[in-house]
């Protein structure tokens, strides 16, 4: 049983989008029932698949009983297994704010197809983290993306030139990405993650290798839309619904993050980054210019959902300087900040969600009157400002902690200075918002409290106490990541 888990985790959600298609319009009434099983059993068999590999270290599928490299397999290590955990974890909270979110955004006749096409995307984040294949890597990224676009275009017109122009970006990614696994294919005959790793050594100096390696670097760059490939991203989120904001603004990125580490750190090896390519210090120098420029447009946005979005800008930097920093320390903290800043993300979208729908707009000024009349919402939006913030002892504290240790210890200062600052930053960000609510013009008449609904209550309730608990289970999350690093750091 413990090798189905890792095809239950990708196969539940896609089988429910299936279900979601046929069933959606000719039972709409049971739509909800449908989706909560299947999210449900999705988050099941992420902690199977959660237990297994922290006894077995390891799982693998193979498709049809074909082995590698002529078959596809699934590899799931304790890391692909933290990534599936964080899909879902997310998902579900997700779907839970949906089913409140999505009747004020779109017309219930639009309710099938858009559940059918976000269970797809769960089925395709989930497929990235454990696939052991380049090319499918491809394959997966376009089935994210074709869905993706979908829903984001669903938040009207507004949304159609925002969304054409991912789809632009997107498709130039995935083109850059593609062409660079053709020349893998071409030079070492296999596509198989684990293969490639054991024979590119042989030919790490050929010119075909070094164009692989730039092109699919540049590629997942444009994908996880870091500095300067991000124009794309928060346009386009800013006018999609939000249900459809609380699934892909906290795992589009940090799963291409995860791919990055992947193809980076198991299938050329550090030891090339590191050594033979000598691309670190360029590497963390977009690194370091990303957490300064998406700091800036921070200070300078005055919408919560302008600034989240410029806010992910920035964590893209962190983890992508924990990557390419090399040590131990920096990558353990990049892979724990991925899941945290995933979780982090995921609370400050349903807090803007709340806000937008309850208040009437996301402003300052809006979410300075939260304080006064959306108590769970508040309580919410100071847990996860500190765990933005990086006090502890949240989940934000102990990943920056390893992120400025591993810069100090490489010679990196410049990086280091630039976390301090993106956290200094946060802490006057988030002051702006206590301040509208200390310092707001009012008559004497207190508003009045609106109790959040239970799909807004009950999502924001778990994701704030995750926080907590991630953040205070930071030394069992330290182990266990520590055991599924790649070979060759320092």
């Amino acid at each position: 049983m413990s090798s189905q888990w890792a095809f239950l985790a990708m196969g539940i959600p896609f089988f429910t989008a299936l279900i979601m298609g046929s069933v959606g319009y000719a039972a709409p009434r049971f739509m909800r029932w449908i989706g909560a099983t299947g999210i449900t059993l999705a988050v099941f068999a992420s902690i199977g698949l959660w237990s297994t590999v922290s006894t077995d270290e390891y799982v693998s599928y193979f498709f049809g009983g074909w082995l590698p490299p002529i078959g596809i397999a699934l590899e799931v290590d304790r890391i692909s297994a933290l990534m599936v955990l964080m899909v879902h974890g997310v998902a579900a909270l997700a779907y839970i704010f949906s089913l409140k979110a999505l009747p004020n955004e779109l017309p219930a006749s639009k309710h099938p197809v858009y559940y059918t096409l976000y269970f797809l995307l769960i089925s395709g984040f989930v497929a990235l983290a454990v696939t052991g294949d380049v090319f499918n890597v491809y394959v997966l990224f376009e089935v994210c993306a074709l869905s993706g676009y979908a829903l984001l275009a669903m938040g009207g017109k507004k949304a159609y030139v925002p969304t054409f122009n991912y789809v632009l970006m997107g498709s130039l990614g995935a083109c850059f990405y593609l062409i660079g696994v053709g020349y893998l294919f071409i030079k070492t005959g296999t596509l198989n993650m684990a293969h490639l790793a054991d024979v590119l050594p042989t030919v790490f100096f050929s010119r075909s290798i070094l164009t692989a390696f730039i092109l699919i670097t540049v590629g997942l760059f444009v994908k996880m839309a870091l500095f300067p490939f991000h124009g794309w991203m928060p346009n386009v989120y800013t006018k999609a619904p939000v249900s459809t904001l609380c699934l892909m603004a906290p795992l589009g990125t940090k799963i291409c993050v995860y791919v990055l580490l992947r193809v980076v750190g198991y299938v050329f090896s550090m030891e090339y980054m590191t050594n033979i390519l000598a691309v670190q210090p360029i590497m963390m120098t977009l690194a370091t210019l990303a957490i300064v420029v998406g700091t800036l447009y921070v200070v300078y946005h005055r919408h919560l959902t302008r600034i989240i979005m410029f806010i992910i800008v920035s964590e893209i930097g962190y983890m992508v300087g924990g990557i390419f920093l090399g040590q131990m320390d920096s990558v353990i903290g990049a892979v724990y900040h991925i899941a945290a800043d995933a979780l982090m993300t995921v609370t400050l979208v349903m807090v803007a969600g709340v806000v937008r729908h309850c208040l009437g707009g996301d402003a300052i000024a809006d979410v300075a009157m939260m304080f006064r009349r959306l108590p769970t919402t508040a309580i919410a939006f100071v847990i996860v400002c500190l765990s933005v913030i990086g006090v502890p002892p949240m989940p934000g504290f102990f990943s920056k902690f390893l992120l400025i240790k591993g810069a100090f210890m490489s010679g990196y200062y410049g990086f280091a200075v630039a976390l301090l600052i993106a956290s200094l930053t946060a802490v006057f960000l988030f002051f702006r918002f206590f301040e509208g609510y200390f310092y707001m013009k009012t008559d004497n008449t207190a508003p009045s409290v609106i109790q959040e609904p239970w799909a807004y209550r009950i999502p924001l309730v778990v994701a704030a106490i995750g926080l907590v608990g991630f953040g205070l289970s930071f030394s069992y999350w330290y182990g266990f990541i520590k055991l599924a690093l790649p070979l060759g750091l320092a």
